[in-house]
């Protein structure tokens, strides 16, 4: 993973001459920039993938970790703007759909900027959906590492690694926190045309709720149904890039 000038965004592969767009990557709870070290050669030279690296984990580790959504689109309004000189989507995944939503909203409320062409939201419900699982931040360390193990994101052997999580726990309980918290302030439908991307298998988002994300865009909101669970982004890592390319370069 190469950093950018910027510890905000890290570019597995820069590709500022030879790419064409942009892809921003938001992590899920608990993720770094490292999930989308893979995506830049799979995706070609004519996507730039830029990972989105919040504070609190992996190069940013001794960063305190932001448990609040506003605070985060508005650090990453600071941090993106210089790198929206030619045409940018976003792909978010789980928490990640959350932040690319919001900040898409954020953007087009701004005089002058350039906003997203296109949103992936991945793996989440409709914004203005209420939380469809009990609330997880206030669990117990036990519990709530038992709870994370069932989504399938994180390896035994980080998960069974009692330093390794004393270190990266508190940043996944804050990024569990801003989820727990989450509610849609503003109904005004953005502009944006939206790419929903759902996995048939998954246990923690309903696949009926993101449909719903059609009332979040005047513009056209298309889902795709993969057959993996949460975390096909990983499983089906192909497949996902294959409908990222077809939309952001149509042949």
């Amino acid at each position: 993973m190469t950093s950018s000038l910027d510890a905000w965004v890290a570019l597995p592969r820069p590709a500022a001459i030879t790419a064409k767009k942009r892809l921003f990557c938001f992590p899920f709870a608990g993720g770094g920039a490292t999930a989308y070290r893979k995506w830049a050669d799979s995706l070609g030279p004519h996507i730039e993938v830029c990972a989105i690296q919040l504070p609190g984990r992996e190069s940013r580790l001794l960063d305190p970790a932001l448990d609040d959504v506003d605070a985060l689109v508005a650090a990453l309004l600071e941090h993106l703007p210089s790198y929206f000189d030619r045409p940018y989507a976003f792909y978010g995944h789980s928490m990640g759909a959350l932040l690319a939503f919001e900040l898409t909203r954020s953007i087009e409320k701004l005089d002058g900027l350039r906003g997203p062409e296109r949103l992936f939201l991945a793996a989440h419900r409709a914004a203005h959906l209420p939380l469809q699982r009990p609330p997880m931040s206030t669990l117990s360390d036990a519990d709530f590492i038992e709870k994370i193990r069932s989504y399938g994101g994180f390896v035994d052997e980080i998960l069974n690694n009692s330093e390794m999580m004393e270190l990266i726990l508190p940043t996944i309980r804050a990024d569990f926190r801003l989820c727990d918290h989450y509610k849609l302030k503003d109904q005004t439908p953005i502009q944006c045309p939206i790419h929903v991307f759902a996995g048939s298998q998954d246990a923690q988002t309903l696949l009926d709720s993101t449909y719903a994300w059609s009332l979040r865009s005047k513009a056209p909101v298309d889902v795709q149904v993969f057959s993996g669970g949460h975390f096909f982004m990983h499983s089906h890592m192909n497949e996902v890039h294959d409908a990222i390319k077809k939309r952001l370069m149509p042949s």
